[in-house]
């Protein structure tokens, strides 16, 4: 499968997931916007849930952006980390009904936790099917501090979910803080790179 075609399929999945999110958001019971007031904690989550997908979108758009080699172990690393991330909906949507409760809070850190190892994995294999010499190596072959950080605090979001749910969520979102920003050194590479031409 060319680079292309795997952009391609992975914005038509984080399309649908967004479509999925912001349909799952009730309509106000009410004319007023006191009516909005008790689908808050609904909004909040999909404010945060929505820029949950486009953050790791833009880090999987700057990752594709280098990547020379798709071979058969990244197609299935990279459906490994539309799956996890696909879940996302239904943590929103169960933990924006139930608030204050442990198991849903918990629920979105184990989906969190699953979406940064998938996207650890996929940069792994990318790293895999690419030469020690190769662009892709150099920019991304020398750790993940990025993924510890977001799989640290996540594992903490879960176990804090017990103690005081709300928590959870937003550890689950600072988490992202790295993220937020993806690796200007590729920006800069491929701006060098269109000057040269």
């Amino acid at each position: 499968m060319s680079k292309s075609r795997l952009e391609a399929f992975t914005d038509g999945v984080m399309a649908i997931i967004v479509t999925i999110l912001v349909l799952e958001i009730p309509e106000p019971d009410g004319t007023t916007f006191s009516a909005l007031w008790p689908l808050r904690y609904k909004l909040i989550l999909y404010l945060l849930s929505f820029l949950t997908v486009t953050v790791y979108w833009n880090n999987h758009h700057h990752l594709l952006q280098i990547t020379q080699v798709i071979s058969g172990s990244v197609l299935w690393a990279n459906n490994f980390f539309l799956l996890t991330i696909s879940v996302l909906p239904i943590a929103t949507d169960w933990a924006g009904s139930h608030t204050g409760y442990a198991a849903p809070e918990a629920t979105m850190g184990i989906v969190f936790l699953a979406v940064n190892i998938s996207f650890y994995v996929l940069v792994k294999t990318l790293l895999a099917a690419h030469a020690a010499d190769s662009v892709f190596t150099k920019f991304f072959g020398k750790g993940q501090r990025k993924s510890w950080y977001s799989m640290a605090m996540v594992l903490l979001a879960i176990a804090l979910a017990f103690v005081w749910p709300p928590l959870a969520s937003i550890l689950c979102f600072g988490s992202l803080i790295p993220w937020i920003v993806p690796d200007n050194r590729v920006d800069r590479y491929l701006k060098k790179k269109n000057q040269q031409r």
